[in-house]
């Protein structure tokens, strides 16, 4: 069906679809949508709307991963042709269509979400909060994302602003593609330095060898395809059920758990595993304090537990970047490691990852828990 709802303000932007962009819904904005009709393209609403992946990932790194949908399909096609905008850098004709498609479908909290990030986009800060916010209110356990772009804003406390809710519904989006976009098209690297350095760390004579391995936030399974001839017993958890079903798949692990890190860690008996693995997963946690006093419960004696994080320039213990990831600095991490009672046996320099062409700084370690520990 078409959608033939006239404008009702000056300069609205407004779509029928790509082949009708020319026509009568334009009222008062021809001549952007003769700009941009090329650009549009005769694409289809679904098509055109898993665009919305790249734009969002290169952007923000957590922004909404796929179209989901409001319910509405003439909204889904506005918010469709407003992903099209942001992707030729128009932010402002965007948030008029998101704004459309909220008309339409006010109870969407991710399309609020996006009306936000376009906003914000736009240079519109507090009309962007509270599209946040409102987001919030529609959906407290802020699948959207929300909270996180509060933060960015300095609108909310920066620990705990990237929510379970989210993480879980990012990456069940992100499963089907995700190894073919982080390791091609990112270049990622993080399992292979993590071997190379528990490597390092182990005692000259013979590559390290464990009883059982905990892979903290394992995705599809790409630490277990780096460590799988290093340990016995591999044993994964994660919060997306569908990077869990692909981990699955490559039969590598004894046990998967779909669980938040800290609630797997607590139920874990204590003295457990001899390696706990993290490769970049700590980016999407802020203080990490406690985490290292779980890790060190469940590690043995001499167990290690190796990890990456993500760096920024500042200082400070850790700081939400735009890209909505955590960065921390190497100083919190020593004083974290001390109060669990962990070693620092590797620190150095390392990106996992490049983003835009460039290596994202950050920092490859590997803690040990001391013989005396308890």
């Amino acid at each position: 069906m078409g959608d033939q709802r006239p404008c009702h303000r000056p300069h609205r932007v407004d779509m029928d679809v790509g082949d009708r962009a020319m026509q009568a819904g334009w009222r008062g904005n021809e001549q952007v949508g003769r700009a941009h009709a090329a650009k549009i393209g005769r694409q289809p609403a679904n098509v055109i709307a898993a665009g919305l992946a790249g734009v969002a990932g290169r952007r923000y790194g957590l922004a909404m991963s796929a179209h989901r949908s409001s319910g509405d399909a003439v909204a889904d096609r506005r918010y469709a042709y407003a992903m099209q905008y942001r992707a030729a850098d128009e932010p402002g004709a965007a948030a008029e269509l998101i704004e459309q498609a909220l008309e339409l479908a006010p109870g969407w909290a991710a399309g609020w979400v996006a009306l936000g990030e376009a906003r914000e986009a736009a240079g519109a800060g507090e009309p962007a909060a509270s599209a946040y916010r409102h987001a919030l209110e529609l959906d407290p356990a802020d699948t959207a994302g929300a909270r996180a772009r509060l933060a960015r804003l300095g609108e909310a406390p920066a620990d705990g602003a990237v929510t379970p809710a989210h993480v879980a519904a990012l990456f069940d989006d992100y499963a089907a593609r995700f190894e073919a976009s982080l390791v091609g098209a990112l270049a990622y690297r993080g399992p292979a330095l993590l071997r190379q350095a528990v490597t390092a760390v182990t005692a000259a004579g013979g590559p390290a060898r464990f009883d059982r391995a905990v892979d903290l936030g394992c995705g599809t399974g790409l630490a277990a395809e780096a460590f799988a001839d290093l340990c016995a017993r591999i044993d994964g958890v994660d919060l997306s059920a569908n990077m869990l079903a692909a981990a699955a798949g490559k039969g590598l692990y004894a046990s998967l758990t779909q669980a938040s890190i800290d609630a797997y860690l607590e139920a874990e008996p204590a003295a457990s595993a001899d390696l706990v693995l993290a490769a970049d997963v700590l980016v999407y946690l802020g203080d990490l304090g406690a985490l290292f006093v779980r890790v060190a419960r469940v590690l043995r004696a001499s167990g290690r537990f190796a990890f990456t994080v993500q760096t920024a320039e500042g200082g400070g213990d850790f700081v939400l970047g735009p890209d909505l990831r955590y960065a921390h600095g190497a100083d919190a991490v020593r004083r974290w490691a001390a109060a669990a009672g962990l070693a620092v046996r590797m620190l150095q320099e390392a990106s996992t990852r490049t983003d835009a062409g460039r290596p994202v700084p950050g920092l490859l370690l590997v803690l040990e828990k001391p013989e005396t520990a308890g």
